[in-house]
């Protein structure tokens, strides 16, 4: 049961992420304009002079800072907080969970450092780690590259242009996406690069993704840095 739990937690995040990334290459921001000027904390807040934009390649929309994004997919809710620099060329996801299974409490803390195309993947609980070399392209690059070569993963893909609405504080593009090789069928709303909220199914599957808050103050620098008594090896 504690094993068929972990593994299930386990691949409902995979889940998530390949179709985070597989909406990221579809769908792409061209408005950034922001309807208030104000670092958005969860809530929207009209109110400043100037906006924050990046260039199109860029994998964020900020220069720096962090959000939070909850999740809940197979019926598990998940959450994590994202730190980011450099326009998100480095980030360190954060994900801590506690479960109670056959009423024992289970602990993780995964924390997934990216620095250019280094990667680290660290148990915070059982001080273990990998880390390897991968490269890591922008979401607008990325999906410029497959409409480029147009890849197998766009057939049989409808994309609908449903026009903008205010999020967070931000104006996103909406967008609904099907793609019928997955059964899948999700409304995004996208500021730059970031996917701000995906909802939908994927066949019997209900799954939805949304950041809950942005904090645009500079991360602590260690975030981005493996600690002392964590043991990495690499791939």
């Amino acid at each position: 049961m504690k094993t068929n739990q972990k593994t299930k937690w386990a691949y409902a995040e995979r889940c998530l992420s390949i179709l985070l990334l597989f909406a990221a290459l579809f769908v792409s921001c061209g408005n950034k304009t922001k309807t208030g000027d104000a670092p958005a904390t969860g809530d929207a807040n009209p109110a400043g002079s100037s906006e924050q934009k990046a260039p199109a390649d860029k994998k964020l929309p900020f220069e720096r800072g962090s959000y939070v994004e909850e999740s809940n997919m197979m019926g598990i809710d998940m959450k994590k907080t994202v730190y980011f620099d450099k326009w998100g060329d480095w980030t360190a996801s954060e994900q801590a969970t506690e479960m109670v299974i056959l009423g024992q409490t289970h602990k993780t803390d995964k924390l997934e450092i990216i620095k250019g195309n280094t990667h680290w993947d660290l148990d915070l609980v059982e001080k273990t780690g990998t880390t390897y070399e991968s490269t890591v392209l922008p979401s607008g690059m990325a999906a410029a590259l497959a409409a480029a070569v147009g890849g197998k993963m766009a057939e049989g893909t409808e994309i609908k242009d449903l026009g903008e609405e205010d999020y967070l504080g931000y104006k996103c593009k909406k967008t609904q996406v099907k793609y019928a090789q997955m059964e899948m069928d999700v409304t995004t709303l996208t500021y730059g690069n970031l996917t701000m909220k995906m909802e939908g199914k994927m066949g019997k599957m209900n799954l939805s993704t949304k950041v809950t808050s942005i904090d645009l103050s500079a991360p602590p620098a260690s975030i981005f840095e493996v600690p002392a008594d964590v043991q990495v090896t690499k791939n």
